[in-house]
């Protein structure tokens, strides 16, 4: 698989130009820094998560909250696949098959086929296997009902999150860069996530969990991290130019919105359920307090 990715990377190369490849780099080098060494990386509820501070009501409603993402990632994926012609503005007819060729492995990913990294690219693949039917199963797994789905809500700082990744749809390069930044949160959060979940006895060993995090994680069978150097290098190929400076300053937009995400209070927004039993639980409280007062009286 490595030496299939470096093939495309060098004829994404040739379609542009070393040199231009070159300038393009090192904007790069500027954008990915400015991502990486952005404070949600330090966010407290990573840490929180790593002691599973978490019950399995916030762990609900964050599961749901996240789940608006989820469901419009691969949308982005397969948008950035359609946009990828404008690069033929610019370059050779034929030049939008490289950068396709490179989304391909992620939606591969994400549709579910995988290979065995390390070995001979062969691929397998069951729609059962795809992110998005494993998150469902992992809702079914959270006693989050289809109801619960349906009924729910996001919160207004999840809804502006998704839809500033909707409008980014038409914006090639921007949307490049979205996906790669969602993919970076993928890789900090997921890890967490995961442990917090299976601390409340949700089975986390297979599934959504399994597939999501960094390929050095031998836990899992992930390879967030090679998708998202696939799509910087993508966006290195350009788009017939683009406003570097712009482009910067809405990616520094786009992570600030996901450090409101994770900062959000996860205790409300309750999924249809949860507020059912809330009642009942407030009475066994009450009447919990009156025999206290009864057996000191």
């Amino acid at each position: 698989m490595d030496q299939i990715r470096q093939n495309a990377v060098k004829e994404m190369i040739a379609s542009v130009g070393e040199t231009k490849w070159n300038e393009n780099m090192e904007f790069l080098q500027v954008l990915i820094s400015s991502v990486k060494n952005h404070k949600i990386n330090q966010h407290p509820i990573v840490s929180a998560m790593n002691a599973c501070e978490y019950s399995l009501q916030e762990m609900q409603t964050m599961h749901m909250e996240y789940r608006a993402i989820v469901h419009i990632f691969t949308d982005a994926l397969l948008m950035a696949q359609y946009q990828s012609k404008k690069v033929e503005n610019v370059m050779k007819p034929g030049s939008k098959a490289y950068a396709r060729f490179l989304l391909t492995l992620n939606t591969l990913d994400e549709f579910g086929f995988h290979y065995k990294i390390g070995e001979p690219c062969y691929f397998q693949g069951t729609p059962q296997r795809s992110h998005l039917i494993l998150f469902e199963e992992l809702m079914t797994d959270m006693s989050i009902s289809d109801e619960d789905r349906q009924e729910f809500v996001p919160s207004p700082v999840t809804q502006k999150l998704k839809e500033c990744f909707l409008a980014a749809y038409d914006d090639y390069p921007l949307l490049l860069t979205l996906l790669a930044i969602a993919e970076e949160i993928v890789m900090i959060f997921s890890p967490v996530m995961r442990l917090n979940t299976g601390a409340l006895g949700i089975p986390v060993q297979e599934g959504y969990y399994q597939v999501h995090g960094v390929s050095e994680d031998e836990e899992n069978d992930a390879c967030d991290d090679f998708h998202q150097n696939d799509l910087w290098l993508i966006l290195a190929q350009g788009a017939g130019g683009y406003d570097q400076s712009d482009l910067l300053q809405n990616s520094l937009n786009f992570i600030d919105l996901w450090e409101d995400f994770w900062s959000q209070d996860f205790s409300k927004n309750k999924i249809k359920s949860m507020q059912k039993i809330a009642p009942q639980e407030n009475q066994v409280d009450q009447s919990s307090d009156v025999e206290r007062e009864l057996a000191v009286g």
